[in-house]
């Protein structure tokens, strides 16, 4: 579950003439970077107002790519921080291309502060978000995939991605509430 009160409701950013995309997670290949990457690159060559933001710890040999693709202004990348909360405050989706998933807990306390969630269509994902509702899946391992998820997000209207980040936080309070899981647990 998430903690509601930990992360709370973020107002949405107040304009989409930058639409900033955040990735949470290890840097490594199951976490769908590389899928991630190409997709950025695309979507930079055809849109100029996008961004691409990164945060995490580098699990495997992805610095020279990395520098490779902040060095062209495809992504920016943050490093590990102690603090993602400042970063999914200025996001507007965040981004998990992953492999697989135990729960995914970027995406709860992302869709928990109100931001919309792009991610795999894998166990462990998919349970974070409605389809069209709170955010968008997209195929495992599938660039094409990804940036046509991207792209679909893009072209919504302002308001509607912002009325999808709050039906993303409707849901957490719903089903992820950590006392109502926590209770269940106590239940069972």
């Amino acid at each position: 579950g998430v903690n509601l009160k930990q992360h709370k409701l973020e107002p949405y950013p107040k304009t989409d003439k930058i639409i900033n995309f955040l990735f949470i997670g290890r840097i490594m290949k199951s976490k769908g970077v590389d899928e991630l990457l190409e997709a950025a690159r695309i979507i930079k060559s055809q849109y100029k107002n996008i961004q691409f933001d990164l945060i995490g710890g580098i699990e495997e040999d992805y610095v020279k790519k990395l520098n490779e693709f902040e060095g062209l202004k495809i992504i920016r990348y943050h490093g590990q921080q102690d603090d993602v909360h400042s970063f999914i405050k200025n996001a507007y989706a965040i981004i998990l291309p992953s492999y697989h998933e135990g729960m995914a807990n970027v995406l709860l306390e992302s869709a928990s502060s109100g931001r919309p969630v792009l991610a795999s269509r894998v166990a462990g994902c998919i349970e974070t978000f409605d389809e069209g509702v709170s955010g968008l899946g997209f195929d495992v391992k599938s660039v094409d995939s990804l940036v046509k998820a991207i792209i679909k997000f893009i072209n919504l209207p302002y308001e509607k991605k912002k009325i999808m980040g709050l039906n993303g936080r409707r849901k957490m309070e719903r089903e992820f509430d950590r006392n109502i899981v926590i209770n269940a647990y106590i239940e069972e």
